[in-house]
């Protein structure tokens, strides 16, 4: 890697995540439960919690004094001039059931800007997407830049997501879902925002949107996309404060990741109700 400003912490960024999607590709098969969260479909395999250990130990040897705002045991850290944004499994419910869509995410930020973000998938083609600021976004060493991205929403996959709303929560979202598909080519949804953002920035989705998201699942893709040429902002356009909370307190982002602007000003009139 050339000489930049964030080079030592883009370079633990890599390392901790090709350490921590190594652990996890070896082990998916003894994948088992072993936290529930916000209900039983929102829970942590016992190999989200050692990947999660493995990143954040080589960080704390590397930049002890850092702080961490981690998925998974580190879930409350505030803003903080040198913090680590860390989702040590994204993807948790394709990984335990044997599926190959998920990855690692890691993101460095400085006074509130992301400066580095990493996302490694080990399993869907052994890809690791990293960007630092500035200096442009990579996919395994080649450049991603969209030099004539495509314009028309009419002729774009998009992605999508929907937390682990269920019931009354899940109507407007399904509302806003049959919105996009009647604009756009299709719709799919995968199940790892951190991935299917990078993919965004790869050229293989339009754009990604989805509400409920956390800073982990996009602050090191969403650097990535912009690195790549792309727009991130939240569903209605807006600049996206990465660490911005609700009326209680909670994290809860709603993200839009386009390809281009023309793309973003296409979707943010059907994301209303998002």
């Amino acid at each position: 890697m050339e000489e930049t400003p964030y080079r030592a912490e883009l370079q633990v960024a890599v390392t901790a995540a090709q350490s921590a999607g190594a652990y996890l590709r070896a082990n998916q098969h003894h994948a088992v439960i072993e936290q529930i969260k916000s209900g039983p479909n929102d829970y942590a395999t016992a190999q989200d919690l050692a990947a999660e250990k493995l990143v954040l130990d080589m960080i704390a040897q590397h930049f002890p004094q850092d702080a961490i705002l981690s998925e998974e045991s580190h879930a409350q850290q505030d803003r903080a001039e040198r913090l680590w944004i860390v989702d040590p499994l994204d993807g948790t419910r394709n990984y335990a059931n044997g599926l190959s869509h998920f990855s690692v995410s890691i993101a460095f930020s400085y006074r509130d800007e992301v400066k580095v973000g990493v996302v490694y998938a080990p399993c869907d083609g052994d890809e690791l997407f990293r960007a630092e600021r500035g200096c442009g976004a990579f996919l395994n060493d080649q450049p991603l830049q969209m030099v004539m991205p495509e314009q028309s929403l009419a002729a774009s996959l998009v992605a999508t997501g929907f937390a682990y709303y269920q019931g009354a929560e899940l109507h407007p979202h399904v509302e806003t879902l049959e919105k996009v598909m009647n604009v756009a080519t299709d719709v799919v949804r995968f199940g790892s925002a951190a991935t299917d953002i990078c993919y965004v920035a790869a050229g293989r989705f339009g754009a990604y949107y989805e509400a409920g998201l956390k800073p982990w699942d996009v602050a090191a893709a969403g650097l990535i996309v912009e690195e790549a040429g792309g727009a991130v902002s939240t569903t209605q356009g807006r600049p996206l404060d990465l660490l911005g909370k609700d009326e209680n307190g909670a994290f809860c982002l709603e993200v839009l990741a386009a390809k281009n602007r023309d793309l973003q000003q296409q979707l943010t009139p059907l994301l209303v109700a998002s």
